[in-house]
C-alpha cells in the first residue's frame, strides 16, 4: 500500500512538471527558439535586489 501511495505522488508530480514545462521541452527538442520569460523575470529580480542593496 505504501508503495502505491508513493508511486501516485510521483506520477502526480511528473504530470504537473510535464504540464508546466512540456512545451518548453518540445521547443528545445525541435530546435525552435524558446520563450525565455522565466529567465527575464529572474534577471529583473536580480537587478532590483542589486539596486536595493546600494
Amino acid at each position: 500500500m505504501a508503495h502505491t501511495v508513493e508511486f501516485e505522488r510521483c506520477v502526480d508530480f511528473l504530470a504537473r512538471m510535464i504540464e508546466k514545462y512540456g512545451s518548453e521541452l518540445l521547443q528545445e527538442l525541435n530546435g525552435l527558439p524558446k520563450e525565455d520569460k522565466a529567465e527575464d523575470n529572474c534577471q529583473q529580480e536580480q537587478q532590483q535586489n542589486t539596486l536595493g542593496n546600494d
